[in-house]
């Protein structure tokens, strides 16, 4: 059985990091990188290579529909959400809880349960640095699933809390 990483390991210091014990995020290609502006679109292309290299399939980056996300969260926030169609329905609850939170420049919350995994920000500077950081997780995972070699056993990846800020 493929035991998912207990830790990862980033270039830049995080101000805070916690990992959640529970279910882990079981990736498969029913994923799809949804995001809530198309000014960042492109730069969403650098995960979807990963698991393209990885995996040879290309995950679908596309728009979080206005039916899903209210319109205040869409106006405020810069937004990432790794998850299936089905979740992505539910996008306004996981991110309710960040909307009184303070954002200063180069700010990110990322946040792993075992349905999604959600990115916000402010600004472009806090979700590019987000997605460095998602970057780094998802080649991290896939690595480590490769040495691990137990391929009879979905890729998995730990729970865990960023703060940015």
């Amino acid at each position: 059985m493929y035991e998912y990483l207990n830790e990862f390991e980033f270039k830049e210091t995080l101000k805070e990091l916690s990992y959640i014990e529970g279910e882990p995020l079981i990736l498969s290609n029913e994923f799809s990188f949804f995001h809530n502006k198309n000014k960042f679109r492109k730069d969403l292309n650098r995960l979807q290579y990963i698991f393209k290299d990885y995996t040879k399939d290309s995950l679908v980056a596309a728009g979080i529909r206005d039916t899903y996300l209210k319109e205040e969260y869409t106006e405020n926030f810069l937004i990432v959400l790794f998850t299936t169609n089905e979740i992505v329905k539910n996008a306004n609850e996981f991110i309710e809880k960040y909307i009184n939170k303070k954002f200063n420049s180069g700010c990110f919350y990322l946040e792993t349960t075992s349905n999604y995994m959600l990115l916000i920000a402010k600004e472009m500077k806090g979700l590019i640095s987000g997605i460095d950081i998602m970057e780094e997780i998802f080649t991290q995972t896939f690595e480590d699933y490769l040495k691990q070699a137990k391929f009879d056993d979905y890729i998995k990846i730990r729970q865990f809390f960023i703060n940015n800020c």
